[in-house]
Parts: C-alpha cells; structure tokens; sequence
C-alpha cells in the first residue's frame, strides 16, 4: 500500500472511530449518525468533487453561513444539553475539513476535533464500548501523527522531491505498524497506571445529564395490579450486586430479595402509600446514612449493588436496612424503611446495603396474640381494607375459621392461593369486576402483585397487619464476575406481615420460580462473559474512586507489614539456628581450630624467613611453568612494577636490564633471568630443575633486595 493511501485510511479511520463513540452517547441519532459516515466515505473522492464541481467552495461556504445560524438555535432551543450542541457542531467542522482539506493546517485540524469528539463522549458514556473505541483510537492516532510529521517534514524540507520519496514502495512496513502499536500498547499501559494512581478530588466539576436508562414502572407512591406485566419480559440489566464481604452470602440467604418501596392503603385496585412523606436519613460518619436502628445478635449482610438509570429514585436493598454507604448528595427515608435519592439519577449508582435479613423462627410465631399486642401505630394503618365483595369476604372468613395464632392463618392463605391459582402474565380480566375477585374466582390466573395483594387482604380481613412491597428478586448469578444480575424481569411484588415478638415479617404466595424455569432461559457462558467485562470496566474504571484509591494503598501497606514481618520470622530463624550450629561447632571444634590456625600463622612467618621458602617458591614457581613457560620473567616484572621500576612498552628484554644499571642489587638478578628468558622463549630450551630453584632464588633475591 503507498504512503499517501495509507494516510488517507488512517484519517478516514480515525474519523469513523470518533464516530463511533459519539455513538455511545446517544446524543446523534442512528439515521443521522448513517448519514455522517456515508459523508465521510464520500469525502475520500474530495479532490475529484473540487475539480469537478464548478463553485465547490462557494457551495461549503453557504452550507457554513446555513449550519452556523442552525448551530445557534441549537444551543438555545433544540439541543438536549449543551454538549450536544457542541457535539452536532463538532460534526460539521469535520465533515467541513475533510472535503477541504488543503494545507498542513487543515489535516491538524482534524486531528484536533475527533479528539475532542472522544473528549466529549467520555463525558456522556460509561459504556464499555467506549473503552474498545478509545484503544483503537490511541493505535490509529499515532499512526497517523506519525505518517503526518513525516509528510510534512518531507513537503517542507525537499518540495520538488517529496512526491517520489513518499511515493517510494516499501516505506509503510509491517515493521512500522507493530512498532507503533506496541508505542499505543505503552501509552495505554501509562494511561491507566496513571488512573490509578492520580488522586481523586471527590467531586465532578461538570455536571452533566445523560440520557437515562430503561425506564422501570411500579416503583413510585402507587401502584395498580398489572403494572408489572410490562416489564416482567424484559432482560434489560437493572443492577448488579457482589458481596465483597460475605462470599457465602447467597448460601446463607438463598432466597434474597431487594426491597423497594411498601404500600399501606388499597382502594381495590391500587396500592399506594397512606402517608408519602420523606424525611432526610441521618447521616453518620462521612458517606453512611442510617436508616433503622441496628439490632443487637443479629447477622449483618453487606451488599454491593451498582443501580443503572432506570427512571426512578428508589434504592434497592435486602429487607431491614440498617445502613447505606455512598457518596450521595442526600438520601430520603418513608416510614416503612424505603430509601429514596432527592431525585432520579442520571447515571449508575454504586452505593453498600447494610441490612440485618430477617431469620424466621416459627416456634416464637406460634403464640395466640391478640389485638392490643399489635401497637396502635401498626392497627391504624395496616388494617385499612375497602369495601370486599361478599365472595372475597367468605373466603377470608372461612380460611381464618379455627386458625388459633396468625402464622397458622398466613400458612393457610398461602397454601389456599399455591393450591388454586396458577402464575401467568397474560393480565386480561373481566372489567367489571373486582380485581381481586376476578382473579380469586374467575381468571384464577395472574403475575405476583395479584399474589402479594390476595395475602394482605385476606389476612387483614382477619385482623392481622400486612402490606404489599415491591422490588426484584434474587436474579441471576455470574460465575466469572461473582456477582448477581438482576434484570428488569425479575421486578416482583410479596407481602410483609406484622408479628408482635417479631416485626415485618417476609411471605411470598406466588409460585413465581416454577413459571420462570419453563418460561425464561439462563444467560450462556459468553453472554455472563460480556457482562462481566462490563461490569469491571464500571467497577473499576467508572466508578473508580478515592475510596478505592484508600483502600487499595491499605491493603497495599498491610501486605507489606505482613511480608516485612514474615522476613523477619526467616531471619530470626535463620540467626538462631546459625547461632546454635557456630555454638556447636565451637563447643566441639573451637579449641583445636583455634590452635591450627596459631601454627599455619606461625609457619607462613616463618617460611618467608628461612631457605625453606626458596623450596617452596620454586614447587610454586614449576606449578606456575606448567602454564607458562616465561612464568618467571612475567613475575619478575611485576615484581619490579611494585618497587617502582615498570617496564616501558617499547623496550625490549635486554633494553629493560641495562636500564637497571644504576641499580646494582637488581642488576645482577634481573641479567640472570633475562638470558634465561631469551633461552626458553626463542631457544625453545624449557628449564631444568636446578634452573627453577636457581629461578626462584633469584627472584626471591630480588624481591629482599633494598631499593
């Protein structure tokens, strides 16, 4: 491929890639974004358009002057934000540039405004995608920066020869590409070490409202029967709960729930809230809102929950909620222990549940109670019922005939509705009756809400205070990513009763699971695969914080102390068994060691101070010719190195001995082994044994001689 087509794909790629994460965003729309990316595969045949439209330029020009007061009302009317509008006006500026690209200027240019594309879509995604879209855009992005720092040097430098150089084959090698994508490889490995590293200031300093997610129904201050009909098909992700914690969590509580809001008052056909107010959760230590009062002896589970967008305010959480850690603007609490934010939010929520789940013991639930041992507070409001049907009333009456404590007759009510009702999501019903009615005698088919609502007001109807909650249930559990998914199909309605040594109590009538085990399949292995990429790259990419940060340098400092103190164990090990084996060895050994050593001293004195030592130099000095036979000569000099006389390198053997004559006492010595030198090196005559000793004692004699 030549220089100048391989640049010009770089370009067009690179464009196309900015493209693609403003499609991220959903800020252009599918056909607007289509009609973009056919105008920048247009813009490859630029140059034949300006040669063969006549008033090409005029025709960009009016397009610029239309765009720009377009671009205006935008910004003040039209445009969901202002991004957006900077957005849609990004968008003309390259398409702009790319059919009038003309100078070095221009072709910068473009560079500059698809990065501040990708700019702007960060701002506006969280998606995964976005991180794909980012990486390719590093590799594109130096490959293109570096083809255009070598066109325009070259333009620049040698203009008449610069078409032939560039045009010149084998200069875009594979070579080139691997190299610069293993520079993309290290830019990138940068970058995030960087992220990780940079310290969190705690706070975005701009706020922007993205678009929301799947809008979720069902969880506002009323609900009519049906209402989950619409969204107990959907596979759309809600949220995602880990236990970082509790590992074992889901053994221990098989059947978690996550609890939204509770609703008090019915009209027959919908639940609302009977008092809607909110006040604000009191807030503990930094980033900890308590919701209800922690019981004492009570197991504690921590939930994880990342919550996306999905139209409402309500914050999900195992029953009794004790506690949520989030850094949160501010958190609303109702009376019966909902949590609620000030307003929807825009983005994903990463918040910890604090909760206490309830452990029902059926022993102190069979006691006889009576009506005073409920509080009044608990008689005034979960026992409001509307005008029943005759029918509803005859079957609440004879399922409470001789039931002698309230967890018999909850028992019963379940039992009766298992027994002859079916679960469906085929909602059709006979509009003139009662909900209710027609689902207890007629339809007997529903979804959940008929479920929850059937047990309250049958119970209640027998004085027993109960109430309808909505949420989602437990969802499904990711293997590779440990955490639970829970999607907008698993939204569900149950019931909480009242018992007086007990509290809110947890039942669900519905025969939900059956249902949902023929109706809907489980995720494969590359779809949980996917989502859990996904849900890393928001764990810790997105909502990567300074929380984060701390605890990770914590963890970081408690494994260095623990290796500092494992070392420290080895070494103290290692010292005192060292000690106890030199003790030992010196209790045996240390006396007769110690004399050896005194006598070897002794005897290395004296041996360089009696004939003997001329023995041994010479046994050493014929060790030493097994090697060399000019061993001698070679000692000789190093000898008279020491002793401040060196051999230049320019002089020869016999040059260097009357050099020394001045030196009398070295003179005679070093003559002597001279003509023996000369003898064994270019006589080929090796020494005799008289003529080592001889050797060593002469060397030796040199070595005593005064200076």
């Amino acid at each position: 491929m030549s220089f100048s087509i391989f640049f010009r794909a770089t370009l067009h790629l690179l464009t196309l890639d900015a493209l693609g994460a403003l499609y991220l965003t959903e800020i252009v729309s599918l056909p607007a974004l289509a009609l973009i990316v056919i105008l920048v595969v247009g813009s490859w045949w630029a140059e034949d358009l300006r040669a063969a439209v006549p008033g090409f330029r005029r025709i960009w020009d009016i397009l610029t002057v239309g765009f720009m007061a377009y671009a205006l009302l935008d910004l003040l009317f039209l445009a969901e934000s202002f991004v957006a509008a900077v957005i849609h006006l990004l968008l003309f500026l390259v398409l702009y540039k790319l059919y009038n690209t003309r100078s070095h200027r221009d072709v910068l240019d473009l560079f500059v405004l698809t990065f501040l594309q990708l700019v702007a879509a960060s701002t506006l995604t969280a998606s995964f995608g976005f991180l794909l879209v980012f990486c390719l855009y590093m590799i594109l992005g130096i490959w293109g920066l570096i083809l255009f720092h070598l066109k325009r040097e070259t333009e620049l430098s040698l203009p008449e020869r610069s078409r032939d150089l560039l045009g010149a084959p084998g200069l875009v090698m594979p070579s080139f590409l691997a190299s610069s994508v293993g520079v993309a490889v290290l830019a990138l490995a940068l970058t995030l070490i960087i992220f990780f590293l940079i310290p969190r200031v705690g706070r975005t300093f701009l706020s922007l409202r993205g678009p929301l997610g799947t809008q979720a129904t069902g969880f506002t201050d009323r609900v009519e029967l049906g209402i989950y009909g619409t969204i107990q098909t959907d596979p759309t992700i809600v949220m995602r709960v880990n236990f970082p914690e509790d590992p074992g969590a889901l053994a221990r509580f098989p059947d978690l729930r996550w609890r939204g809001l509770a609703y008090d008052r019915f009209d027959g056909r919908a639940w609302s809230q009977a008092d809607p107010e909110r006040r604000p959760a009191r807030q503990g230590r930094e980033g900890t809102y308590l919701v209800t009062p922690f019981m004492v002896g009570m197991p504690f589970l921590t939930a994880e929950v990342f919550l996306e967008p999905m139209g409402t305010d309500v914050l999900f959480a195992p029953p009794r909620l004790r506690a949520i850690q989030a850094r949160l603007p501010a958190l609303n609490v109702d009376v019966a222990g909902g949590v609620m934010l000030p307003l929807p939010p825009t983005s994903r929520v990463r918040y910890l549940a604090i909760s206490q789940p309830e452990r029902m013991r059926e022993e102190a639930l069979r006691r006889p109670v009576r009506a005073a041992d409920y509080p009044p507070e608990i008689r005034n409001i979960y026992l409001q019922l509307p005008a029943l049907s005759p029918r509803v009333r005859a079957l609440a009456e004879s399922l409470a005939e001789g039931a002698r404590t309230p967890i018999e007759l909850v028992r019963r009510v379940e039992a009766y509705l298992e027994k002859n009702l079916q679960y469906s999501l085929d909602l059709g019903r006979d509009a003139g009756l009662d909900p209710l009615e027609d689902f207890l005698f007629e339809r007997k088919t529903g979804n959940c809400e008929y479920f929850a609502a059937s047990l309250v007001v049958l119970v209640r109807a027998a004085g027993i205070p109960a109430r309808v909650v909505n949420g989602f249930q437990r969802g499904e559990w990711n293997e590779l990513g440990q955490y639970l998914a829970v999607r907008q199909r698993d939204a569900h309605a149950w019931a909480e009763i009242y018992f007086p040594e007990a509290g809110w109590l947890t039942f669900d009538p519905s025969p939900r699971a059956a249902f949902e085990a023929q109706a809907f399949e489980t995720s494969g292995w590359l779809g949980k695969y996917f989502d859990a990429l996904r849900w890393r790259w928001n764990r810790y990419v997105v909502d990567y914080g300074v929380g984060d940060q701390v605890t990770f340098a914590m963890g970081l400092r408690q494994r260095s102390l623990a290796f500092r103190r494992s070392l420290g164990r080895t070494w103290d090990i290692w010292y005192f068994q060292a000690y106890r084996n030199v003790r030992k060895l010196w209790r045996d050994y240390g006396y007769p060691v110690t004399v050896l050593v005194v006598l070897i001293a002794a005897g290395a004195v004296l041996w360089r101070r009696t004939p003997l030592a001329g023995l041994g130099a010479g046994w050493l000095l014929r060790a030493r010719l097994t090697r060399s036979p000019v061993a001698f000569y070679e000692r000789m000099i190093r000898v008279l190195a020491r002793r401040g006389r060196p051999r230049l390198p320019t002089a020869t053997a016999r040059e260097f001995a009357s050099s020394l004559a001045d030196r009398p006492q070295w003179h005679g010595p070093v003559a002597d082994l001279t003509a023996l030198y000369e003898r064994v090196r270019f006589g080929g005559q090796p020494l005799t044994s008289a003529e080592t000793r001889r050797v060593a004692r002469l060397l030796n004699d040199l070595a005593r001689a005064p200076r």
